[in-house]
């Protein structure tokens, strides 16, 4: 069976599905068809149908629920990765200028909202990838960004402000992980399909860390920044236990997720491949 997956180019997508799509685990009768592409884009294929199997922003899953379901493994959550709003100038908000965000249905935009509705602040947004946003602030093309990935290891050394950790804030507020991308994989291809194909994820991020240095070269292939050291603290950060499998803890994460951005939403469809 040939499926098209769509996954990010950063450190911890690549880390987690190199084994998987590189046949360095049994992967059975599939065959795996892969595109690389930004968040935002990979959000907007999966509302067109466009991937069997494709990461998605947290903030983008009851958009897509009808047509795909939600796997346990192969995500990004965790404690201590948001998304950070940050300044070229200060470490305050300038409710004048517009926050690039990177993507609408993006978690980082629905954690944005989050923060500001607990601060009763006011901001504009302005849409942009997410790799352009970091780069605008440096390059004085852009005063303030909500920047995600890698961009937490190096902002400070580049002269950006702090203007707020969003996931931190998450984190204070619920008490919860911070959900920020899942795997989706399509409805019709049954729940056989989902299970196996979960289970394939699962045993490609064990041999990933079991075998850290034969994605090595593959993972920078692809990445934005290829330092060493802040691809080896992005694929620490991003890939946990939660890339194995989310869990109750996971679970609870994006049921508050969803109280966020679609309180009305009717969960009489599991949010769930299986």
């Amino acid at each position: 069976m040939k499926l098209k997956i769509g996954i990010s180019p950063c450190p911890n997508d690549t880390f987690i599905f190199h084994a998987l799509l590189k046949h360095l685990i049994d992967i059975d009768t599939f065959e795996f068809e892969v595109t690389f592409a930004d968040v935002q884009s990979l959000n907007e294929g999966a509302q067109t149908g466009g991937f069997d199997i494709v990461k998605i922003s947290y903030g983008n899953l009851w958009n897509v629920q009808n047509r795909y379901g939600l796997l346990y493994s192969g995500g990004a959550m965790g404690y201590g990765c948001g998304p950070l709003l940050l300044s070229a100038e200060s470490s305050s908000l300038d409710p004048d200028i517009p926050v690039g965000v990177p993507g609408e249905n993006t978690t980082a935009n629905a954690l944005l909202r989050f923060w500001a509705a607990g601060e009763n602040t006011t901001y504009k947004s302005e849409y942009a990838v997410f790799d352009e946003l970091y780069h605008d602030l440096l390059n004085g093309n852009r005063i303030q960004s909500l920047v995600i990935h890698e961009n937490r290891f190096t902002y400070e050394q580049d002269g950006l402000h702090l203007i707020c950790d969003l996931g931190e804030y998450w984190e204070k507020k619920t008490e919860a992980p911070i959900p920020l991308g899942g795997i989706v994989i399509r409805r019709d291809l049954g729940t056989d399909v989902a299970r196996q194909v979960d289970g394939l994820i699962r045993r490609s991020v064990e041999f990933a860390w079991n075998n850290p240095e034969k994605s090595e070269s593959f993972i920078k292939e692809h990445a934005q920044g290829t330092e060493e050291n802040v691809v080896k603290s992005h694929i620490g950060l991003y890939v946990n236990d939660f890339s194995v499998h989310m869990g109750d803890k996971g679970k609870v994460a994006i049921e508050h997720l969803q109280q966020l951005i679609a309180p009305e939403f009717d969960d009489e469809k599991s949010l769930f491949a299986y």
